[in-house]
């Protein structure tokens, strides 16, 4: 009896320390927990930084160029206190009415190593028309140009002018991201222009006898463009784009200054002036724009203030008069030009 009692004791003891993982004991088994992905901030990637992809780029322009040296007449606001007097009265000039123009761009963004390369060419073609008549009485219209042995008072002065702008570009970027909210692209490359003006002044006295003259300049050169552009995402697809450039240039450049009277045959003015010089461009463009990022493409809608000015190109050439032997003096005159005013843009990755 005492041997059955020892062997229950023993086995009772051998089982009550008995490992969990033994084969007398089915082990619970833990199920694994899923982990929620994490969410993807909205500011992740604005920009697309991490693919590379081509974009057209097409811009509609209204602008309007503003030009010194363009004086065609004097119109009196105030009888002359003297007999001979100097310049009186209100300056009338050419000026330009407000023109559609265009831009188109192509670019290619390599992702990943962050370069851009683009192409681009702006167009433009402006007009403008003034006429001054004289007012009443013993005040006159009087002209700013010699005109010759027209002596009668002159009674009507009309100013037409033309101005023809095309600007290529090729361009290599490289794309900076210093926070998600901010691109910033540092640009150089090639640039060339050509660039036309034509100015016609007709001048009529009281005897309908006339003087015309016309005045024209070309300009075709080369040179090189640096610059920036930023884009600063300010929220609900909205942003703040920028960008400023620089430009240097060499041309050939002419320039003509002809005029003549229908009391001669042959010109009373003819002269002709070309060389090859430097030109110099700045260039400002800024406003917001809604950038927004798609499944397969991201689109880009501006619109802003841009200005473009040019100097040494714009000059008026006038000299003395005198007999066919006396020396003739030139009077130049010069001044910066500038197109300014509205630029949209639509811009598609592909």
């Amino acid at each position: 009896m005492k041997k059955h009692w020892l062997v229950y004791f023993v086995c009772t003891a051998l089982f009550a320390n008995a490992s969990p993982n033994s084969s007398s004991c089915t082990p619970c088994e833990k199920k694994p927990v899923k982990s929620c992905p994490k969410p993807v901030p909205y500011d992740a990637d604005l920009f697309r930084k991490e693919v590379p992809v081509y974009s057209g780029h097409g811009s509609f322009l209204f602008w309007r160029i503003q030009e010194g040296a363009l004086d065609y007449a004097l119109k009196m606001k105030e009888s002359s206190p003297a007999a001979t007097n100097y310049a009186i009265g209100e300056m009338k000039k050419a000026t330009f009415h407000g023109e559609p123009g265009f831009r188109v761009a192509l670019s290619y963004f390599r992702a990943p190593h962050f370069w851009e390369i683009w192409w681009q060419y702006t167009r433009l073609t402006a007009h403008g028309s003034n006429r001054t008549t004289p007012p009443s009485g013993d005040r006159y219209i009087t002209a700013t140009w010699p005109i010759g042995n027209i002596t009668e008072p002159v009674t009507g002065a009309h100013s037409d002018i033309h101005f023809n702008y095309n600007v290529g570009d090729f361009l290599v970027d490289r794309v900076f991201h210093p926070n998600p909210h901010l691109r910033l692209r540092l640009l150089g490359g090639g640039t060339v222009a050509w660039m036309e003006q034509s100015w016609d002044i007709l001048y009529t006295n009281s005897v309908n006898q006339e003087s015309r003259i016309h005045n024209r300049w070309k300009f075709i050169g080369g040179g090189l463009r640096i610059g920036t552009t930023i884009d600063w995402f300010c929220g609900s697809d909205i942003y703040l784009t920028a960008q400023a450039t620089a430009a240097s240039l060499l041309g050939s450049y002419h320039n003509t200054a002809r005029q003549t009277s229908s009391l001669y045959t042959t010109p009373i003015r003819n002269m002709h002036f070309s060389d090859a010089r430097p030109a110099f461009a700045v260039q400002g463009i800024f406003g917001p724009s809604w950038q927004k990022n798609f499944c397969s493409m991201r689109a880009e809608i501006f619109a802003g203030y841009e200005i473009n000015t040019w100097f040494n190109l714009q000059e008026v050439y006038r000299s003395t008069e005198g007999d066919p032997t006396s020396s003739k003096q030139t009077w130049l005159n010069n001044a910066a030009l500038a197109l300014q005013g509205l630029t949209t843009r639509l811009t598609l990755d592909f």
